[in-house]
């Protein structure tokens, strides 16, 4: 009986690499690898080896920007092979059809699908049977669990539509309202080069304008505070009058009726004593990570991620691109047994360790495409 050929579809090498390195012997050969003894094969695209035709490939007319010409919205759209990506492309698209089953192993969210439906479609090899790797993890032991459990492709058809879907609304958007703006403005004399528009750039760049027009608009009112050194039984401490006061007169006053002076006794109205119980943060998801870095270091949001990146592909933190805090009980599962290894390369001692799983921060139900990020041994 024939063998069934399966050809394994990584997002990036790193990605091929890794997922090599979890099955142990290998060998690497010009735009793939193969696993040994099985034979089966890895390959990989850089990203998006697939990208939207532009507007000039469809029509001659719609190479010249004129308002005559616009919308633009193609019947059908169509798809071509990234400038300088043809070499892989065909070494991907030449491995995929000779496949009996492809499985699709790039990143688990929705643009990981994209990328590799678009490189199946565009390799014409839609009519293979295929299965989805779905991991959170570079980790070996998640890599062979993910393999061993291996889920139907159809499953995850949706989130590729849905990404194909945001990508071509991203085309429709850019290239009608870019040329229309642009050419808008050159009626108005205004010639410095093209007005890109995006669904989401040009949204978030009126919202940085308003702030900005806020800031500059903002009048500063004076206001005056009351301090005072106090000097009790258990030592000296700073207090501060809770309200605020427009003039210097107003403050004056106050300390007159009271007869707030120096040296003078106070008198402690009432305690209030409570007893407060704060839990533990979420852990991180992308954005909050992005934020802490960027108050605490200055460090911007796009640094931030390349550097999680970099360490996802190291094996060392789960995968990054994600905004859920939660995480599943096998995750916590494998967390809660490295502890003392977590203790002991921090070189700090928890001395009795809260085991329990709390809904706070293991819910399965609410882990969308990847566990949130979270150190890894």
């Amino acid at each position: 009986m024939k063998k069934m050929k399966r050809v394994i579809l990584a997002e990036k090498p790193s990605q091929a690499q890794a997922y090599a390195e979890s099955f142990g012997k290998f060998s690497k050969k010009n735009g793939y690898i193969v696993l040994n003894p099985s034979n089966d094969v890895i390959t990989w695209g850089f990203g998006h080896l697939i990208e939207l035709s532009s507007p000039e490939e469809y029509k001659d007319e719609w190479k010249k920007w004129s308002m005559k010409t616009l919308p633009i919205i193609p019947e059908v759209f169509k798809f071509k092979v990234g400038q300088g990506k043809a070499k892989q492309f065909n070494i991907v698209k030449k491995l995929l059809r000779e496949a009996d089953q492809i499985v699709i192993a790039t990143d688990s969210d929705r643009e990981g699908e994209n990328i590799a439906r678009s490189i199946i479609n565009q390799a014409k090899a839609n009519n293979k049977e295929i299965k989805r790797l779905w991991i959170n993890s570079l980790e070996s032991d998640e890599i062979q669990k993910g393999f061993s459990q291996l889920r139907e492709g159809r499953e995850f058809y949706p989130s590729f539509i849905e990404a194909q879907t945001r990508q071509i609304s991203d085309w429709l958007v850019g290239i009608n309202l870019s040329r229309m703006y642009t050419l808008s403005l050159q009626k108005k004399g205004i010639n410095e080069g093209v007005f890109s528009v995006g669904r989401v750039q040009t949204p978030t760049l009126y919202m940085i304008y308003t702030r900005q027009k806020e800031i500059e608009k903002f009048v500063p009112e004076p206001f005056f505070e009351l301090h005072a050194t106090v000097k009790a039984e258990n030592g000296i401490f700073k207090a501060k009058y809770a309200k605020k006061f427009p003039t210097k007169k107003e403050l004056q006053e106050l300390i007159k009726k009271h007869q707030l002076l120096a040296n003078n006794p106070g008198v402690i109205s009432a305690i209030d004593t409570k007893r407060v119980s704060q839990p533990s943060p979420f852990l991180f998801s992308l954005s909050d990570l992005q934020s802490l870095i960027n108050k605490k270091y200055k460090v911007s949001p796009s640094d931030t991620l390349k550097h999680v990146q970099s360490l996802y592909e190291a094996k060392l933190v789960s995968y990054p691109r994600s905004d859920c805090r939660h995480i599943t009980d096998s995750e916590f599962q494998y967390l809660s047994e490295r502890i003392e290894s977590y203790q002991g390369v921090l070189n700090y001692t928890i001395e009795q360790p809260n085991r329990s799983k709390r809904k706070r921060y293991v819910d399965g139900s609410k882990v969308q495409e990847h566990y949130a990020s979270e150190k890894r041994s």
